[in-house]
């Protein structure tokens, strides 16, 4: 927060406090369970292929079979599962989501649909491109944190002029 001199009325200096809000990059993931599922039973089988081996139950081969195939698994299920986790970004580049950069400059307005149907509510972000593409449609409820997306599209879209086209509700 920042304080600016704004006027003086005889004594009293008044003072106007700018805010000034920081837009940072904002990350919205989704957890992916399978890859971590998988990187479990990958230790668990590193586990059973060290114990062969220090116990010698097992002749040595299965025992470095488990423990290499289980590390492997492991250490590479978690890393997919922590590597694709990231689903949507907003930064001051632009809207990141899944693979694909677009450019605020790009955007020619955004709007927010909330569709209602018999299993529950399900809320969409849509872009709309400047060049006449069709228009982005993101489900937003699968992601964490969810209901911040809009508060945060709102803030990048008043710095970079990205009008917003309200809200829509539509019953299926």
């Amino acid at each position: 927060m920042k304080e600016e001199a704004c006027a003086v009325h005889g004594n009293v200096l008044i003072l106007r406090k700018a805010y000034h809000m920081e837009l940072t990059t904002v990350q919205y993931r989704r957890h992916r369970l399978a890859y971590s599922v998988s990187a479990v039973i990958g230790f668990l089988a590193a586990w059973q292929g060290y114990y062969w081996l220090a116990s010698g139950s097992v002749s040595s081969f299965f025992g470095w079979v488990f423990l290499i195939i289980g590390l492997i698994a492991c250490c590479g299920c978690t890393w997919t599962a922590i590597r694709k986790s990231l689903v949507l970004e907003l930064n001051q580049e632009g809207v990141w989501y899944k693979e694909d950069t677009y450019d605020w400059h790009s955007l020619r307005s955004y709007a927010i649909r909330k569709e209602v149907a018999e299993g529950g509510l399900f809320v969409y972000l849509i872009l709309f491109f400047m060049d006449g593409r069709e228009p982005l449609e993101i489900q937003l409820d699968w992601l964490e944190n969810n209901e911040a997306i809009p508060e945060q599209m709102e803030a990048y879209a008043k710095k970079f002029q990205v009008r917003f086209d309200g809200v829509e509700r539509k019953e299926i």
